[in-house]
Formats: C-alpha cells, structure tokens, sequence
C-alpha cells in the first residue's frame, strides 16, 4: 500500500473507528503519522488506544533489572569492537612483524584495560556483583564473551601498561555510573 493510500485511509476514519483498531493496525498507522507529520492524526491513534491497569513486580527492581540487562549490553557491543580492533592489529603485527606506531598500539591497549577495569569496577562496587556473574546472568548461555574478555585480558597482560586511571574514571563515571543512575533516576 503507499503512502497515499494510506494517508487517504487516516482521513477517512471517524472516531468510532480508532477505538476499534487492533495493536498491530493501531502500532502502523501510528508509524506512518510519523512519516507523513500527522501530529493531529497520530493523536487521535493515541488517545483512542485502549487503556489497561498492569500489575508489574516493584518498579525500582524491575528498573534495575532492565538497567542492568542494558548496561550488559553496551558492554558487549563495546567489547566486541575492541576485539575487532585486536583482531587487525594482530593481524598487521604479524603481516609484517610490527603494527605501525607502537604509541597507536599502546594507546589502544590502554584504553581497553581501563575500559575493562572501568566495568569490572562498576559491578563489583556499585552493584555488587562480580561482572562475569553480571555478563553471564544476561548471556550466560553463550560463554563466548567471558572466553573473549579472558583473551583481550591475556593479551593486555602481555603489554604490562600502566594503567590510565583518567580513562578508567571516564568510563566508570561518564559511561556505566551514569548510565545506571540517568536509569533509575525515578527510583533512587
């Protein structure tokens, strides 16, 4: 159907009409007041959708159980462009005996370390957890990623960089703390 279709059918409805428009119906039309700029329209769709009373588990630990599902999330996507980033960098280490800047290389195993250390540190001080039971309690049927940080980490070891603290903060605070807290700003 094209647009134009569907806008022609958005304004043929009347109001006894919105009422009775399913979740899947109601969740396209709504879509497609987006694409067409039909604020009067999409709050129509809106305001006509069914209302319903949830009973759901407290709302701080559901917040907290979502927070950190998602925090776990970030984490991986991040961690697995910086194994990607590894990946090449051994690759042209080993094409030609070194990487081209051993400053590029040392910076970039910095700031995996803190990166590393930065969540490790988040979950065990501002959660309590330990950050592989925290990774596992969200992928843990997939042990790929507590094997993969154990690589970067055997690999990282073999640098012995000191570590930047300042880029551990920056992670720590800018990243994973206030993630958390911009979460559950509501429930703190």
């Amino acid at each position: 159907m094209s647009i134009k279709n569907n806008i022609n059918t958005l304004k043929k409805m009347n109001d006894k009409m919105y009422s009775k428009l399913g979740a899947e119906e109601r969740f396209k039309m709504v879509i497609k007041t987006f694409v067409n700029g039909n604020e009067g329209q999409r709050e129509k769709l809106v305001n006509s959708c069914p209302k319903f009373t949830y009973f759901e588990s407290d709302h701080a630990y559901t917040e907290r159980i979502e927070a950190s599902r998602d925090i776990v999330t970030v984490f991986i996507i991040q961690l697995l462009e910086y194994d990607k980033v590894i990946s090449i960098m051994k690759i042209l280490k080993g094409s030609n005996g070194k990487v081209q800047g051993i400053n590029d290389e040392i910076k970039i195993v910095s700031e995996v370390q803190a990166f590393l250390l930065a969540f490790e540190a988040f979950c065990e001080e501002h959660l309590g957890i330990d950050s592989k039971e925290l990774i596992q309690a969200w992928y843990g049927y997939d042990e790929r990623y507590i094997r993969k940080i154990n690589k970067i980490k055997e690999y990282l070891d073999f640098y012995q960089v000191k570590l930047d603290k300042t880029l551990k903060d920056i992670w720590l605070e800018k990243i994973f703390i206030n993630g958390w807290t911009d979460r559950l700003e509501a429930c703190l």
